[in-house]
């Protein structure tokens, strides 16, 4: 057991640990070193050469005209397993699963736990609330964008299901979601659709809904990209709607295959 160390000795401790960091961070500056960027890319190790065949997997159905119902089917799957991989490069987490409630299914919840995951967590400016440390991922393959339903029931699940343990709510699609400015164009100064209701449950309930296309995808080996994507996505909701970022009962189920298999696969190779 560590011995109780006084009041006095205590606030010396953390006045020597205070010092320490200022100069680390005094020598990293003057080194050129940009800062945010080493967090990001600390907590944000994806596994490059499963995240790329996943990946490369998406590309070839992006890249099919007019896919069937079954290939789009598909594409889905890859979407989860994107997901799946992406997270497992994000430090602290502890659990990536599937879940069902009293309504439909949906993908993946990932909760993690320790220093780690808080830290990265409120790295994105999310103001944690006790218990709220999970993120729920919804996967989109098709050519359309997001609809307005859709991005509702996310919120649903969000506001309704786990409105004590959610921090965040994110879809991986192909072509964003609708009423969201295009990747390159100057902010929108209106907003409608899906974008106008991010914003409204945004400033409802202080949980942001961020949206991820095929460009955000195919960005996703670098280390630190995830954290350094969302961290710009949520500041763009922050800024649209003029507040801070704030940071029931449901029956888990056995992940599908395709995803059970994959964890195993990145598990085994760690």
């Amino acid at each position: 057991m560590t011995e109780r160390k006084s009041a006095e000795e205590f606030s010396r401790a953390v006045l020597s640990a205070h010092r320490t960091l200022r100069d680390l961070l005094k020598e990293g500056q003057e080194q050129g070193y940009e800062l945010d960027e080493m967090h990001f890319s600390f907590y944000y190790t994806p596994r490059r050469d499963i995240l790329s065949r996943v990946i490369q997997d998406i590309e070839s159905h992006v890249a099919k005209p007019k896919p069937t119902q079954a290939e789009s089917k598909q594409a889905g799957y890859k979407l989860e397993e994107l997901a799946l991989v992406v997270f497992h490069g994000l430090k602290g987490w502890s659990s990536l699963k599937s879940y069902q409630s009293a309504g439909p299914q949906y993908d993946l919840l990932i909760s993690g736990s320790g220093v780690e995951w808080t830290t990265a967590l409120t790295m994105l400016s999310l103001e944690l609330k006790e218990g709220s440390s999970t993120i729920l991922v919804e996967a989109k393959a098709t050519k359309s964008k997001v609809s307005d339903q859709q991005v509702a029931r996310l919120c649903s699940l969000i506001e309704t299901n786990l409105s004590t343990s959610s921090a965040l709510g994110i879809f991986f699609t192909l072509n964003g979601a609708s009423g969201f400015p295009k990747s390159g164009v100057q902010k929108q100064r209106t907003a409608g659709a899906s974008r106008l209701r991010q914003l409204l449950f945004y400033a409802k309930t202080g949980k942001p809904i961020v949206v991820m296309d095929i460009d955000d995808i195919r960005s996703l080996t670098e280390n630190g990209s995830l954290l350094r994507i969302l961290e710009r996505k949520i500041r763009d909701i922050e800024e649209l709607t003029g507040l801070p970022i704030a940071t029931q009962e449901v029956r888990e189920i056995v992940l599908p295959e395709n995803l059970a298999e994959l964890k195993t696969e990145l598990s085994e190779s760690e």
